[in-house]
């Protein structure tokens, strides 16, 4: 298995048993990254996995930590993630911060397999 895709089924196992997710914010506002012609917000299981980011990569260093609910990204921030067209980053990890750029819609269907089992 490579790494993206374990590293995507450990978000949707963890954010599904833990119901909240985590992000990196400057000023208030969520960071947005261009990558392929998209715009990504990336968002990690746990916020362990932040601080792991911040020591690795020293742009995160000065921004705040975000968390949502899985309520609350389900119902509101999902749904206007989708409708500006933005792809949600799944665990990014390694020196590159390597992993699966995701349309909301997959990322809800795959959160949604996890949390019924």
């Amino acid at each position: 298995m490579f790494i993206a895709a374990a590293q995507a089924r450990k978000f949707y196992e963890h954010v599904a048993s833990e119901g909240r997710l985590f992000t990196f914010c400057d000023d208030g506002q969520l960071l947005i990254f261009p990558n392929g012609g998209f715009e990504v917000i990336p968002f990690w299981s746990s916020q362990s996995r932040l601080e792991r980011v911040q020591k690795q990569h020293p742009k995160f260093r000065g921004c705040a930590f975000d968390e949502t609910s899985l309520m609350e990204f389900v119902s509101d921030l999902a749904p206007r993630l989708h409708a500006d067209g933005v792809r949600i980053g799944v665990n990014g990890s390694g020196e590159r911060l390597r992993g699966y750029d995701v349309e909301v819609a997959h990322v809800l269907r795959n959160l949604k397999h996890y949390t019924d089992r």
